[in-house]
């Protein structure tokens, strides 16, 4: 079953090369869409003969653009990188190995962002996925995927493949630029669709990165009360009472966010270390104990009940 690379692409003459060669081998056709090139981006990406490149014009809206890629795809399976983007030689046979899994619709890989001390951000993105089950992108900015497979009631797969992002390691004027956009696309998005959860949360979270907390507590509480589920909207809002040196609101939030999500240790071992902050041991010991029985693999609840535990013996 083929394979159909699409990528939007915008003054990427640096980079795409790169990327380009890398996937040749294992893909049957190269969808390029162009929104506004001034640079040789598309002359470079018409050196390779699997390469069809159209021009689209720019419309604030990357999930627009993204569906315009994948209108001209043809193959059974599409893969969507950016021209930053790389997947590392040992796993691109895997990836035709995922063309054979008949009744897997959807496949979320491992996006690496790197940094420049070389440690790198991972989320897990769905990136490859069949041509014809109608999937598409939504989203102004932060473009998804998933929503459209959850959409026809189906489910994706977690596939242990890396995608290298370098997007990080450019130049820090063009990154700063990039960060004042995908603001000014959050705040637009958000403008549209007032009550929708994600876009209060991404905002919510934007304003916490550039410590402007009170608009942050503003939008993460706003999202909560629209969709109390969604991802771990109390811990966000907790880590901006942290910033704020409020940590009794950090442990009130904290609990309500391991109350609605039992099974991740996440909002649990965060309270943990709030509650031995304020000289709780004891509470945070019985918090960490039971998580520990729960999650017996995950190392950082197992450090920090250590830790507890020299605590209380330091003191009594």
């Amino acid at each position: 079953m083929g394979i159909s690379l699409c990528m939007i692409v915008k003054d990427e003459e640096k980079s795409i090369e790169k990327c380009l060669a890398s996937m040749d081998e294992i893909v049957d056709e190269i969808i390029i869409v162009d929104t506004g090139s001034t640079d040789s981006t598309k002359d470079i990406c018409r050196k390779f003969k699997k390469a069809r490149v159209f021009d689209f014009k720019w419309s604030d809206d990357f999930s627009a653009a993204r569906n315009e890629s994948l209108k001209h795809a043809t193959e059974e399976w599409i893969l969507v990188l950016d021209a930053d983007e790389t997947i590392p030689q040992e796993d691109l046979e895997k990836i035709r190995e995922l063309t054979q899994q008949s009744d897997v619709p959807a496949f979320s890989l491992e996006q690496r962002s790197y940094l420049h001390d070389n440690s790198y951000v991972s989320h897990w993105l769905v990136r490859f996925f069949r041509n014809t089950m109608g999937f598409y992108f939504k989203n102004r900015v932060h473009e998804l995927v998933e929503d459209s497979v959850k959409e026809k009631g189906l489910e994706y797969k977690k596939e242990d493949i890396v995608i290298k992002h370098s997007g990080s390691l450019k130049d820090a004027k063009l990154i700063n630029e990039k960060k004042e956009y995908y603001k000014k696309l959050l705040l637009k998005q958000l403008e549209e669709n007032p009550d929708n959860e994600r876009y209060n949360y991404q905002v919510g979270r934007m304003y916490a990165e550039e410590k402007e907390f009170g608009k942050a507590l503003e939008f993460l509480e706003k999202a909560s009360k629209i969709n109390p589920n969604y991802k771990l909207v109390f811990s966000d809002i907790a880590k901006v009472h942290l910033q704020l040196r409020n940590n009794e609101k950090a442990i009130e939030f904290y609990k309500k966010s391991l109350e609605l999500n039992p099974g991740n240790p996440s909002p649990a071992n965060n309270l943990a270390v709030v509650l031995m902050s304020v000289g709780k041991f004891e509470e945070a010991k019985e918090i960490l104990k039971d998580q520990i029985k729960k999650h017996p693999q995950e190392k950082a609840l197992r450090k920090n009940y250590d830790q507890c535990l020299k605590n209380l013996n330091a003191i009594s």
